[in-house]
């Protein structure tokens, strides 16, 4: 399976239909707040357009190694959290509309850090060779570690601007919150770890790809010995 194989996976006409009509939603309620001369609104949400953006840049400009599965979930994160949540006020009316969100990027950031340690495994001078249940840990902790900093964002934003709308009740909100975080990661984990297991290799990852470049490199090195050695 090569990279653009895994890359586009589960890209399909249902898939691309949800990845751009959350992109038309945002741009027709951009629209809207401008005809109703909500200015602030409208300027937010060309923002969260934006944010929504950055992946297709990166995989374009700049040839990120970002599968279609993980790009689809990260926008649908962005519009969820910043569109409903924020300019739609999900967060006011919806019961428990913040624990989802944050069960969500957990599981998220999750698969995050099995991509990170896909990217470290394909540096031409890193070399690892790491176990499932490590891979396992790393992607649980660097889920909770991220939790822990959006955290403190929060709790800086409220004291700089005077208010308790990311912090809700205080210690108790932010302590479920991140035990929302800790659960979505620990579910990916678990998935990752039995993926691993079963097909040893990381998920979402060209595994048989990077054993034949490895090949290919052995290969290079025997030939290239072969002819110093003859030349002698």
């Amino acid at each position: 399976m090569s990279t653009s194989d895994i890359q586009d996976k589960y890209r399909n006409k249902v898939t691309l239909f949800i990845y751009w009509g959350l992109n038309v939603l945002v741009v027709l309620a951009a629209g809207i707040f401008l005809v109703w001369g909500d200015w602030q609104s409208a300027a937010l949400t060309v923002l969260i357009l934006l944010l929504m953006f950055i992946p297709f840049v990166l995989k374009g400009r700049y040839g990120l190694y970002i599968p279609f599965t993980l790009e689809l979930w990260i926008v649908t994160f962005i519009f969820l959290t910043l569109f409903l949540g924020g300019i739609a006020h999900f967060y006011d009316w919806i019961p428990f509309w913040d624990k989802f969100l944050h069960f969500q990027s957990g599981f998220l950031l999750g698969v995050c850090g099995f991509v990170l340690i896909y990217l470290l495994n394909e540096h031409e001078k890193i070399h690892l060779n790491l176990s499932p249940g490590f891979v396992s840990l790393f992607a649980v902790t660097f889920s909770l570690s991220l939790g822990v900093v959006w955290e403190v964002v929060e709790f800086f934003g409220d004291m700089v601007f005077k208010t308790a709308y990311w912090q809700g009740v205080g210690v108790a909100d932010t302590m479920w919150d991140l035990i929302a975080d800790g659960l979505g990661a620990l579910l990916m984990s678990i998935a990752g770890y039995f993926w691993m297991y079963r097909y040893k290799r990381l998920p979402f990852t060209p595994w048989p790809l990077r054993l034949l470049r490895e090949k290919i490199k052995v290969t290079r090195q025997r030939i290239a010995l072969e002819k110093s050695e003859s030349r002698e």
